[in-house]
């Protein structure tokens, strides 16, 4: 098996294995190591129960930095400068769900 690292900027790093389950790679003048583990259960979000969501919106929406971030790509988008690059109409869903919650 190979592993790749892909970082931020696209960069991609080769893995290499060290033992059975360890796997060690280099970025950035720093060396990094990997143990992997074998499981069952498959970790992707669309496997997520309701309650998990829930959990995980309530922890986002209560974090006042992301809260901020989003006033102000409102506030950029309002006034025709928007930086925003998704679907405007979920966006303002997003805003709107904000704002209920208050």
């Amino acid at each position: 098996m190979k592993i790749y690292v892909k970082n931020d900027d696209g960069k991609m790093y080769e893995a290499f294995k060290i033992d059975e389950n360890t796997y060690t790679f280099r970025a950035e003048n720093k060396t990094f190591e990997l143990s992997l583990t074998e499981s069952e259960e498959v970790n992707d979000f669309s496997t997520l129960t309701e309650k998990k969501k829930k959990n995980m919106t309530k922890a986002i929406f209560s974090n006042e930095d992301v809260l901020e971030q989003l006033r102000d790509a409102q506030k950029n988008r309002d006034s025709d400068f928007s930086y925003y690059s998704g679907d405007e109409i979920e966006f303002d869903k997003l805003v709107d769900e904000i704002n209920r919650d208050r």
